[in-house]
């Protein structure tokens, strides 16, 4: 059965935060979530920048951070959670033809393959739109082909630098 359960975005809170924190422990490698802080798996450095990017990125695109992230609801169940950060803008206004902005998503191994990625990918694009977002960037690492193919699917024109992403 290909047809991808009902997705939608909702704002990270403090439960959703903590249902997020449960679903990366059980169902992602601690490389997908957060970056390589404290030594390997999930220690008291990695929780502890989880927490506090979360909560730094709840002010929405516009607060200090310039970042939002939303957690992906899959028919009604926490999957993962994806993101949308200003870049640094050229010169122009911050919402000018030159605004920029980079995504990443994380999604628990259970709901990949599945739709909920570019269910999501397309939401989050809609948001960038309505927040007057010209381009929207990802990184993925060259050997993650299903990022790869979810960005494509999504329009990305893929390139490939020097660091191996």
């Amino acid at each position: 059965m290909s047809h991808s359960p009902d997705v939608r975005l909702v704002d990270v809170d403090e439960t959703v935060l903590d249902q997020l924190l449960e679903l990366a422990k059980r169902d992602a490698s601690p490389d997908e979530v957060a970056p390589p802080l404290g030594g390997p798996g999930w220690n008291l450095e990695r929780t502890a920048w989880f927490f506090s990017y979360h909560r730094a990125a709840s002010h929405g695109l516009n607060g200090e951070a310039g970042e939002k992230t939303w957690g992906i609801m899959a028919g009604g169940i926490l999957a993962g959670s994806i993101r949308l950060r200003r870049m640094e803008p050229g010169r122009g206004e911050p919402n000018g033809a030159d605004a920029v902005a980079e995504t990443g998503i994380w999604l628990g191994r259970s709901f990949r393959s599945r739709g909920i990625g570019s269910a999501a990918l397309r939401l989050v694009l809609s948001e960038a739109r309505a927040a007057g977002i010209a381009r929207v960037t990802a990184r993925t690492l060259i050997g993650n082909l299903g990022a790869q193919r979810l960005l494509a699917g999504a329009g990305a024109v893929l390139t490939h630098d020097d660091g191996g992403a």
